[in-house]
């Protein structure tokens, strides 16, 4: 940062975004320039019984391209050393790159000149003698206008089209350089005026939400969706943007990225310090072990001291507290915003696994899992089974189609799909909508005889239309939903757009009639039987009531239970992964008694609430704002491991803000300050009792860094489904978000429901 200006406008890239596709450049021509010198001084004379008037065109041509190699490598390492200069914010050492980049582009265009003249020459053989200068000339030509084009196809993406005059003034806003002058100018800062202060932001997200849509739906095919997003909803998604991302700071997404390296390799170091203050001398001792898994050096450890240990998490002991602030912390991990560890949650969970209802949860977990993911349709279970998966269902699609079924496709995949996922017969099936929209997910209510539970399957998030339901993030007031229908709620918030659906799909349920037609034997309620796999009345009334669900249809369901269970008082909600801002605190702890949430590994939907977000966004600031090396050393930090004190500054050290972007991004970060403290948000967390299943580690993973440098992976972005501890966490664990390499693939309904299988099989296995 700051954006890089260029031709009069402001692209999307920094001056320190091109030490790498400057050196991939250099890569690219050193062959060709190689070429050239051999061709050129050793391969250019014609046969002796080959004389033509322009012969030594050839060799004037060689000449031409090895000269345009030679100086555009030169170009390249220039570009390359000054994009290396300084940090991210430190952009004046980096002046002459604009300058640098105006001779790369004059030259590539000599280079382009030289190229259209070697196809020129290649047209006319008769100014090149043999058939192998002539097939040179035209590989050369030929990779000269690609280099080229790609250059210059790479340089008007870059350009978004935006004049500098038009990127925030950020002079506008009261500059603060240190803390104390911070809540001086929020103090005496003119008040910000109420929701108002979005509405320019707000029509502007909009407007990239619908394109965003648009090309979506273009892209997939209308696959996920996309026709009812044209709806009202958007705005109230675009309001949750215009909140997060209000203004600009002048970042560049390389900045982003940059930063959130810079936080992982914070939240890495933290947990090895956690690790070695529960357990000093844990991973030295796994270290010497080689690959042995950390919780067997933690076994070993308490048998020497299990007392002192376990009294200190039964006792309800915190964890050590690691902070990024500096009044707290070491130097090495200073920052202005506090984060948690969760390390500690693995190894609480490995003390209370014995519990026996721990115990028989997980594998209540594990087999309602099936239900959670049949729901998803064909398309997660072409995901998850490549390809046994599309045999399977080209045998099983041709379904005869039940009246009970609905929104499924003309060859009923959706059906064939749940019943080869569940083991359920058609018979089971009470009734099915595939049919979506904002605030309508698709749900099926099924009868499992082996359970003696009639289930309630709510579908996550697999439409355009479910990310809307998803965005629209703010807490809702449900006082007017607890007194309609009785419930707990009362001056409780929940997340508006799971709190909308749930509502709908009360409705829904009542307008069907299907839970009186099974659980109420006296009931004269309107029934539509003619859309339901009817029974008589309350054949099922001893069934016991049980919501699924997993991310979106997890929170869905979760408020769907407590406006259900004034009425069926047995009702159970199991929530697979559902995200981190369903309800609000209290609520969520009265939510206990038949709620219970199950979260995987570093599930980033888990941790994800407008607050989370907020939180995120200033520590990345912050971390820009404080990093000490090039944003091409920190890319190097997915490659080999630094210690944060390497990466970042310290208090102890110079001044770091004396640069006008420093000040610019301390403005910025006041000026969001102030939107929060003018219009505080409703505080919403995870649902009910929490399971937390942590994937055991060696000592050298956690060393390790976070992308695909670890050992034992199953690809760039996945881990092993086995070998997975569980244990009840508190909601506290989850306040913030930690950027691991597994934060995306541990939210996935199929990596869920193979984890807890694999949990569930060592239980019963002993």
């Amino acid at each position: 940062m700051p954006a890089l200006v260029i031709c009069g406008r402001r692209s999307r890239v920094g001056s320190d975004d091109f030490y790498y596709p400057s050196l991939l450049l250099l890569l690219y021509q050193l062959p060709w320039l190689c070429i050239s010198f051999i061709y050129t001084f050793f391969l250019h004379p014609c046969p002796k019984h080959i004389r033509f008037p322009f012969a030594d065109n050839f060799f004037w041509f060689g000449l031409m391209s090895l000269t345009s190699h030679a100086f555009m490598i030169c170009v390249c390492i220039i570009i390359a050393h000054i994009a290396s200069k300084g940090t991210i914010i430190d952009s004046e050492r980096r002046i002459l790159m604009p300058k640098v980049l105006q001779v790369h582009i004059i030259w590539s265009v000599l280079m382009f000149s030289v190229g259209l003249l070697g196809l020129h020459l290649y047209a006319q053989r008769t100014s090149i003698c043999g058939q192998p200068h002539a097939v040179y000339v035209l590989c050369l030509s030929i990779a000269m206008i690609l280099q080229v084009s790609f250059s210059f196809s790479f340089g008007c993406c870059m350009l978004s089209g935006v004049r500098p005059s038009n990127v925030l003034d950020t002079d506008t806003f009261p500059c603060a350089t240190s803390d104390c002058e911070q809540n001086v100018l929020l103090n005496d800062a003119e008040e910000l005026p109420n929701s108002d202060v979005y509405i320019p932001q707000r029509e502007h997200w909009e407007r990239r939400c619908h394109a965003c849509c648009q090309c979506f739906r273009c892209l997939t095919c209308n696959l996920f969706g996309g026709a009812g997003t044209q709806h009202d909803s958007m705005s109230a998604v675009a309001t949750v943007f215009a909140r997060l991302f209000y203004g600009s700071p002048d970042l560049v997404i390389s900045d982003i990225v940059a930063g959130y390296i810079l936080l992982a390799a914070v939240q890495a170091h933290e947990e090895s310090m956690q690790l070695e203050h529960d357990f000093p001398g844990l991973l030295h001792r796994a270290r010497v072990k080689g690959e042995e898994k950390l919780e067997a050096a933690q076994n070993r450890l308490r048998k020497v001291n299990l007392k002192d240990t376990d009294s200190q998490w039964i006792d309800g002991a915190q964890p050590i507290a690691s902070t990024l602030d500096a009044s707290q912390m070491p130097p090495q991990l200073e920052s202005n915003q506090a984060q948690r560890i969760t390390t500690a949650s693995a190894l609480q969970a490995e003390l209370n696994q014995d519990d026996p209802y721990l115990q028989q949860t997980v594998k209540n977990f594990a087999y309602h899992s099936k239900y959670a993911i049949g729901i998803y349709g064909w398309m997660l279970y072409v995901w998850s089974h490549p390809w046994r998966g599309i045999f399977r269902l080209a045998i099983s699609c041709w379904k005869r189609p039940r009246h009970y079924i609905h929104g499924d496709n003309w060859v009923h995949l959706h059906q064939a799909t749940l019943q080869l996922v569940t083991g359920v017969s058609p018979s089971d099936i009470v009734y099915a909508s595939f049919y979506n929209s904002v605030y309508h997910p698709a749900f099926s209510i099924i009868l499992d005889h082996a359970k003696q539970e009639v289930i309630l399957t709510i579908r996550g998030t697999l439409s355009l239309e479910d990310c809307l339901t998803d965005a629209i993030a703010y807490g809702m007031s449900m006082d007017d939903t607890s007194k309609r229908w009785g419930c707990e709620g009362i001056g409780e918030f929940a997340h508006q757009g799971f709190l909308h659906a749930a509502q709908a799909l009360y409705l829904n349920l009542e307008l069907l009639g299907v839970l009186e037609m099974l659980y109420n034997s006296e009931s004269d309620a309107v029934i539509a039987y003619d859309q339901l796999n009817a029974c008589e009345l309350g054949s099922y009334k001893h069934y016991r009531l049980v919501l699924t669900g997993h991310s979106l249809g997890a929170g869905i369901a979760v408020l769907l239970a407590t406006m259900l269970r004034p009425r069926y008082p047995n009702v159970h909600c199991f929530a697979f992964s559902p995200p981190g801002c369903v309800v609000s605190p209290k609520l969520a702890r009265k939510c206990e008694e038949f709620v219970t949430s199950v979260v995987l590994g570093n599930d980033i939907v888990a941790r994800a609430s407008i607050c989370s977000a907020e939180e995120l966004r200033d520590k990345v600031i912050d971390l820009i704002e404080r990093s000490k090396v090039s944003k091409s050393d920190i890319l190097k930090q997915a490659l080999r491991w630094k210690k944060p004190q390497d990466l970042l500054f310290t208090s102890e050290e110079p001044n770091r803000k004396a640069c006008q972007t420093a000040q610019e991004l301390a403005n910025y970060r006041t000026m969001l300050r102030r939107i929060q403290d003018a219009e505080p948000i409703h505080d919403l967390t995870l649902p009910g009792r929490l399971i937390h299943l942590k994937r055991s580690i060696t000592a050298r993973e956690l060393g390790g860094f976070w992308v695909c440098c670890r050992p034992g992976s199953n690809g760039i972005c996945c881990t092993e489904r086995t070998d997975y501890s569980f244990g009840w966490s508190e909601r506290q664990n989850f306040q913030s978000i930690r950027i691991a390499r597994t934060m995306l693939d541990d939210h996935f309904p199929d990596k869920v429901h193979h984890v807890l299988q694999d949990c569930a099989e060592r239980l019963t296995n002993g």
